[in-house]
């Protein structure tokens, strides 16, 4: 059976596809305090959620978990956008929030200690800070949400 390059690459691309889609992808990396300051600047903007706040937002969503600061005031997303933090709270489509998966949330509370999660600003960066850690890497949603 001879099978041609062209056939080869769309089964190749089709596993590659599949496989993407089929598993959460692991979006976010911690980093210590002084060497996200090194990387990505000063803060700007802080904006503190407790972590039992932040605990109760994450157990309403499944995969990922979006930041962002809006006129002083934190706004957390869920899976599909769906609004978390503050309840009844409406953002617009093309408003752009920073993607975590929830798992690496999860990392940076399991790090720290404290009772208190740092939601901040930095020139070109949205970061998550508890404790002597923070959370970076993130996607931003739009363009690239899951």
């Amino acid at each position: 059976m001879k099978i041609n390059k062209s056939r080869a690459i769309i089964v190749f691309l089709c596993i590659i596809f599949l496989s993407t889609v089929s598993y959460p992808q692991t979006i976010g990396q911690v980093f210590s305090k002084g060497a996200a300051d090194t990387l990505f600047g000063n803060v700007i903007e802080s904006v503190s959620i407790t972590q039992s706040d932040l605990d109760s937002v994450l157990n309403q969503t499944q995969n990922y978990i979006m930041f962002q600061i809006i006129n002083g005031e934190l706004i957390i997303l869920g899976d599909g956008r769906k609004v978390l933090y503050p309840a009844g709270k409406n953002v617009g489509p093309d408003e752009v929030f920073s993607l975590f998966s929830k798992s690496k949330v999860i990392e940076l509370l399991g790090l720290g200690n404290g009772t208190i999660i740092a939601v901040e600003k930095r020139q070109c960066h949205l970061t998550v800070t508890f404790g002597s850690n923070t959370l970076e890497l993130s996607w931003p949603c739009p363009p690239l949400c899951q």
